[in-house]
């Protein structure tokens, strides 16, 4: 957003505006196109919910969710849904035919007893994680914005294409989730004993017939600058948390080549393994995601760190 345009926005918020307060205070909270102002985005979001601005209320929704400017309410998050729909906002609508009449947070909260395959390197899989809707939900997020996947580039730092990755997929921000979302996250913060606030932002990825992920590391290796840096200031991926939302294609494993072993999950299953035993990122997580051979591969992919991240 242009200078301009934030000054109009800005003045439009000050004059009680809801949906220029909505948008303000989003740009606030992570900082896009704006400075990042927590405190001042907590106050023009709940401004804005106040006058049952449908997404004031449903990003409301995922600030309660995580005891973000204000203490952690689930029942409070599922409330403001229930306004937004009320109000009129078919997404809140549908989001709450996801989540259950009635609204049952243990249930959410409570991970399936996993099956554990490895010791070291630690991996777990689950059984129906999330149910087929939420399955169907989380693709219908990202299906609009999908992009080339990326990889971490060692020389210059960053992120780029490269062809060991040729699938696509799509990030989301806190601005992009939900109560859903939400709380896919804290049942996955729950199974693995880890909080929510040490896990990256969701990635969906998506793999058209012949895509894949050749195999690589999750860990961030501080053998190399540019990783040793970020490993230094944001911490180390210690586990990755893989949800299969669909199961409808042929091929598209998770393989371990130096466990000698593979999994595909049915849909709303899940795989958990930790990239680092004893503190040290080990050479047999090594892993890829194999190309599909007929039918598109939908996947809900989670890195978590050894540190507390901030909102992005």
């Amino acid at each position: 957003m242009s200078a301009p345009d934030l000054t109009s926005l800005q003045q439009r918020a000050v004059g009680g505006d809801a949906r220029a307060q909505y948008e303000l205070g989003a740009m606030l909270l992570v900082g896009r196109g704006a400075p990042w102002a927590p405190q001042q985005a907590y106050k023009l979001i709940d401004a804005a919910a106040a006058q049952n601005q449908a997404d004031a209320l449903r990003l409301s929704s995922v600030l309660s969710a995580l005891g973000e400017g204000r203490a952690q309410d689930w029942s409070q998050a599922h409330e403001l849904v229930v306004r937004a729909a009320d109000a009129g906002d078919a997404r809140a609508q549908r989001e709450l035919a996801v989540l259950g009449a009635p609204f049952d947070v243990q249930a959410w909260l409570t991970p399936p007893t996993p099956t554990q395959h490895f010791d070291a390197p630690r991996v777990l899989t689950f059984e129906k994680f999330i149910s087929p809707e939420a399955c169907d939900w989380i693709r219908a997020l990202a299906a609009p914005r999908l992009e080339a996947a990326r990889v971490k580039n060692p020389e210059r730092g960053g992120a780029n294409s490269n062809q060991y990755r040729s699938n696509t997929g799509m990030g989301l921000s806190v601005l992009d989730t939900d109560l859903v979302v939400q709380l896919t996250h804290a049942r996955i913060a729950n199974a693995i004993g880890v909080p929510v606030a040490q896990q990256e932002p969701t990635n969906v990825l998506h793999y058209e017939p012949g895509q894949e992920y050749k195999p690589h590391f999750d860990f961030i290796d501080p053998g190399v600058a540019h990783f040793a840096q970020e490993v230094q200031r944001l911490g180390q991926r210690t586990v990755t948390f893989l949800i299969y939302l669909n199961d409808d294609y042929e091929g598209g494993a998770t393989a371990f080549p130096r466990l000698d072993w593979s999994f595909k999950g049915k849909k709303g299953d899940a795989l958990a393994f930790w990239n680092v035993t004893d503190g040290r990122p080990d050479p047999l997580t090594l892993h890829a995601g194999t190309p599909t051979t007929n039918g598109v591969k939908w996947l809900f992919s989670k890195w978590v760190r050894d540190r507390a991240l901030p909102l992005v």
